[in-house]
Formats: C-alpha cells, structure tokens, sequence
C-alpha cells in the first residue's frame, strides 16, 4: 500500500485533524505498506496533525510481565518528537502540541505507583480529553482503555494486591517501593466489545469500522465506550 492510499482509507475509516487517539496495531493484518512502520505513523500525523495526541503503548518489562510491542509502538517510541511517561510498567510514547497535557508521569512512591491504569493514568487523561481508540487491524483482547474501565468497575471476585518496585540506590544499593494494583482480567474484552457494538454499530459518534488494507478496522469514543464496559463488568463479571 502506498502512503495516499493509507491515508484515503483512515479518513473513510473516520480519523480525523485533531484528534485524540490511542493506537493499536498489526502490520501483517494490514498488509504490505511501502516504507513500513515509518509510512503509518507519517501518515497518522499528517491526519490528525499536532493539533491532535497520538499515543501508543511503550511497556515495560517487569519480573514475569514482559508484553510484547508492535513494531510500530517499536519505532514510534524511539522517534525524536515523542515523549515517554515514566510509569515502570504501564507506559505510553506520545505525540503532538498537547502531548504533555495527556502523558501521565508519575511520582515513585506507593500511591503514585498504585493502579497504573487508574485515574491517574494517561488512559484517564485521554478519556478526560476526548479520546478515541483506534484498532488497525487487532481485537478488544489488545484494547488498553479497556483497563481503565476495570478499574473504575467492582465485580465480586476482583483481586487487590500488594507487590513491590526495586530500584538502584546510590546509598543502600536498592530502594525497595511497595505498590497496589489488581489483577486485569482481559478474557472477556473481545465479549465486552461485541456486546458494545451491537448496540453503537450505527452511531458514528461512538463507533465507526472499515478497512485498511486487508485488516479489520475500528475507531471507539473512549468515553462512551469505558462507560459501557463498566456497566458490563458490573453485571457480567462475577
């Protein structure tokens, strides 16, 4: 695919100047694109230009936690006008003018390492601000805004717990942090989106679909969409 033919494919999609968006992507489900990662991501700017945010996951491994990128999350996140928050595991690579209204930095203690998706994340800070998720190509199993409702949900058996960070310390060698977080539960995302499309399928305010390339393609109103996926674990989740 070339880089017009992109770029005429996510503006049918519904991608548009300004916008906030939380990225989530497969190449090989998209097809061959001339010049790669770098021609998706150019073109992804172009549309929605610095006036926009576009965020893409940059975790972090952590014991026995090592997710695995995109390659576009790879090269965005390397690239020189992006900015990378902090957080130890959940982090974020941003771009554009509002970048640093939207990263979500934090400090290294108990509370500010506490639910790293939570309200204090940039998850919330796109939710706050307009965002949308944008899926090239993946499922509702990727969809990181989906923790965001996790958080704010209470279902029976959800699990609380306690762990700890272990950092280099020039004086005691170590500085050992404990944290709280609970344990996500991303088995039923697909469900939750499914659930969530047969109602919004044809409300473009919230939901829109098509292709790019060969992939399977969609764009969701984080604010609707969190707030659906709430009620949902409420009711669903046992």
């Amino acid at each position: 695919m070339t880089k017009d033919k992109i770029k005429e494919e996510l503006l049918k999609l519904g991608l548009e100047r300004g916008m906030k968006i939380l990225v989530h992507v497969s190449l090989s489900k998209i097809g061959h694109i001339e010049g790669g990662a770098e021609t998706l991501i150019a073109t992804l700017k172009e549309i929605v230009s610095e006036n926009g945010v576009i965020t893409l996951p940059a975790y972090n491994s952590y014991n026995d936690y090592k997710p695995k990128l995109s390659v576009v999350s790879e090269v965005f996140k390397k690239q020189s006008d992006t900015i990378r928050t902090n957080q130890v595991i959940a982090s974020f690579a941003l771009w554009g003018k509002e970048k640093e209204k939207i990263a979500a930095n934090v400090e290294y203690t108990q509370e500010g390492l506490s639910f790293e998706a939570g309200e204090k994340s940039t998850l919330a800070r796109l939710y706050q601000n307009g965002g949308w998720s944008l899926m090239l190509g993946t499922d509702y199993s990727t969809c990181t805004i989906l923790h965001l409702a996790e958080n704010r949900a209470d279902w029976q058996s959800k699990i609380i717990f306690t762990d700890e960070y272990v950092f280099p310390d020039e004086k005691n060698g170590e500085k050992k942090i404990l944290f709280k977080d609970f344990a996500y539960q991303s088995e039923d995302f697909n469900e939750i989106g499914k659930s969530f499309e047969a109602i919004y399928q044809n409300d473009t305010a919230a939901f829109r679909s098509g292709k790019v390339g060969k992939a399977n393609c969609k764009l969701i109103n984080q604010r609707i969409f969190v707030d659906f996926a709430v009620n949902w674990i409420n009711q669903n989740r046992v």
